[in-house]
């Protein structure tokens, strides 16, 4: 019944004198709570005064309403409807007087409260309700793992809130319900099957330091209440995650026995840090990536025809809070305690650069420490100790041993010196069009060979020529070596599958160069028959292909020295269109197709990810393996019907790609 249908009823009985000026009380309506999937508890007080009973009117907000009377002493109903998840129903109540017949002021109006969820699956699970009215602006909401024990959670005076899930590690089905007013009326049950999935705050970095010879990372920690380690990642070329620990504000890189290990002292090492919560969620680092910290590496030289002074460099140390104002300079002689013998102010640059006015005295050990400091002294970030004896003599031998792409992503290259303790210095030059442009300045070790890894290079694009200076004690050229280059492979392919393979002549070893060894894996695997033997004098080689086997093939080729040294080019790819074929139907039961499972070729198989889901959005099936295959099973039976599949995956040439569908699955 609408409203405005019960407001022409009143009307009528009033001008036909059936509603005679009665005196009889307003009711009110206390409370409308939902207490089972069918049912709505409504209670009103009952006033004083005299009447003969109440009728209650309710309906989908809104209207139509429908009429339902009860006897003057009840204060309490129960209406069954058979939608409350669905709508919300209001209501409102008059006193009624039979003889003659009348009907009293309308009451106030309240609603049930009608819950409903969203985000089943992520970490966040968003509810929704509607305005039930009354007094009260708070709305309690509860949540509970059981659908029997529900506690509560905080409250909102709006008619929505984002339940952010923590410490829920595996998938959990959460109900909720909201509370509201004095009477705790309540809502509907939803539930939704969530996990954590909310990343921790960052740790915030503070220092990175080196003491004893080793670097120490310090930081404050993270805000987040359920972080339980901390990840160290450093970068010398690409950030790496090194080292996990506890949840700590202080890390100390002191693992020297370890393959992968750093020496700060011949390094700069930049370190950021994010934290790792129980559900080994990790933050994402965005704070620290931007200003990360790093270790300062002292480096110098000294020489007795050059005065027998020191000249140190070293690497600025950036975002310290507050910012790194100043360098102390520190000198130990002959074992003596460490001296300050300068303060520099910070200035513009990633280098600097200082030489110690004071006369060494040969053969004598002379230390030397950095300390970058702030404007009050509060942090302070050490290097190691450099030691100079001065040694002055002269250099004989200067040559690059080989020039050699490492791990397909940079260059590394080997120099060779005589007497090997002699050079203090060396300065490597690099150029790709004849123009040797300076590139960096190295600390020699006594060892007569050091080795340099050029990160700075793309060795898939272009052949680089070097030459290397060795200094001596002062700074003054010694000798320079002959051009080396680097090999650059490059490779095409015809319609016919005839694959050309081409790169430039290399340069370095003039007529100890051998022969060219032409390298063919399949799926980074050499192949049998290969390496090829090229003469020394071609740079090319020419083969025809199976036009598509499925498999990744690449192709290398090295410059082999007559003493068995040699110098690698880059990988090339060879150029293939990935496939990925996939069923329309299979039928566990049957002789063929028992599995449903795609059909993939010239994929990066890391990259490769399949799932299933029922049409409602359910994952029943997860593999990487691209050989493995769904047996139908969902949750130990076999049902058909249709689901969704989806193949994630990276082609060749590093794009990735998915492919998305529907199979049936046959009894």
């Amino acid at each position: 019944m609408s409203r405005q249908y019960l407001t022409l009823i009143l009307w009528l009985l009033a001008i036909t004198g059936f509603n005679e000026a009665v005196a009889q009380p307003t009711p009110v309506l206390t409370c409308v709570s939902v207490s089972s999937s069918t049912d709505i508890e409504v209670s009103w007080d009952i006033p004083a005064g005299f009447f003969d009973g109440f009728r209650l009117f309710y309906g989908p907000q809104g209207g139509p309403f429908i009429p339902a009377d009860f006897a003057p002493t009840s204060n309490s109903a129960i209406i069954s409807v058979p939608d409350i998840t669905t709508i919300a129903y209001e209501f409102f109540l008059y006193t009624f007087i039979n003889s003659p017949f009348s009907l009293s002021s309308e009451s106030n109006h309240l609603s049930s409260i009608k819950l409903s969820i969203s985000g089943d699956g992520t970490g966040i699970a968003e509810l929704e309700w509607n305005l039930q009215g009354g007094l009260d602006p708070d709305y309690r909401i509860l949540r509970s793992v059981d659908n029997l024990n529900f506690l509560p959670l905080t409250t909102s005076s709006m008619q929505e809130f984002a339940d952010t899930i923590s410490l829920l590690c595996e998938p959990t089905r959460l109900y909720y319900i909201i509370e509201h007013g004095a009477c705790g009326a309540r809502s509907n049950v939803v539930s939704g099957i969530f996990k954590d999935l909310t990343q921790p705050d960052d740790p915030i970095l503070t220092l990175v330091t080196i003491e004893n010879g080793f670097a120490e990372v310090h930081w404050t920690p993270s805000p987040s209440a359920d972080v339980d380690s901390i990840i160290i990642e450093r970068r010398t070329s690409v950030w790496n995650e090194y080292k996990i620990t506890g949840n700590d504000n202080v890390f100390i890189d002191d693992f020297p026995t370890e393959p992968d290990f750093i020496d700060p002292c011949s390094n700069v090492i930049t370190y950021i840090v994010r934290a790792k919560d129980e559900c080994d969620l990790e933050s994402p680092g965005a704070i620290n990536y931007l200003k990360p910290h790093n270790t300062i590496l002292l480096t110098g030289n000294t020489s007795d025809y050059c005065d027998r002074k020191a000249s140190l460099r070293w690497n600025a140390y950036v975002n310290m809070q507050p910012p790194v104002t100043h360098y102390k300079v520190e000198r130990s002689t002959g074992g003596s305690l460490f001296l300050d013998i300068a303060d520099i102010a910070v200035a513009n640059g990633a280098e600097y650069n200082f030489t110690d006015p004071a006369m060494l005295e040969p053969g004598v050990e002379v230390k030397y420490r950095i300390s970058a400091m702030n404007v009050d002294n509060s942090l302070v970030s050490h290097t190691c100790e450099l030691t100079l004896i001065p040694s002055p003599e002269q250099i004989t031998t200067l040559e690059i041993s080989y020039v050699t792409v490492t791990d397909n992503t940079f260059i590394t290259m080997n120099v060779f010196a005589e007497p090997g303790s002699l050079p203090e210095q060396l300065q490597i030059y690099r150029s790709e069009d004849g123009v040797p442009v300076y590139l960096t300045t190295l600390p020699w070790d006594n060892s007569g060979i050091l080795t340099f890894d050029d990160h700075e290079t793309s060795v898939g694009t272009a052949s680089y020529q070097y030459k290397v200076k060795a200094l001596d004690a002062c700074s003054f050229p010694m000798d320079s070596s002959e051009v080396f280059n680097s090999l650059l492979l490059t490779i095409g392919v015809d319609d016919q599958d005839n694959v050309a393979l081409f790169w430039n002549n290399h340069i370095g070893w003039g007529t100890d160069l051998l022969n060219y060894q032409v390298y063919k894996y399949y799926d980074g695997v050499l192949i049998g028959g290969y390496p090829k033997t090229v003469s020394s004098n071609l740079t090319d080689y020419n083969e025809t292909v199976n036009p598509d086997d499925g498999l990744n093939t690449t192709y290398a080729v090295e410059a082999v020295h007559i003493d068995g040294r040699v110098s690698r080019s880059n990988e090339v790819l060879l150029p293939r269109a990935a496939s990925v074929e996939v069923p329309t139907a299979f039928r566990p039961a049957g002789l063929n197709n028992k599995t449903f499972r795609p059909l993939v070729k010239n994929i990066d198989q890391n990259s490769y990810l399949f799932m299933v889901y029922t049409r409602w959005g359910q994952l029943v099936f997860e593999t990487s393996d691209p050989l493995e295959g769904w047996d139908g099973n969902v949750n130990g039976n076999i049902q058909q019907g249709i689901y969704v599949y989806q193949v994630s995956y990276r082609d060749q040439a590093g794009v990735d790609a998915y492919k998305r569908g529907s199979v049936i699955l046959l009894d």
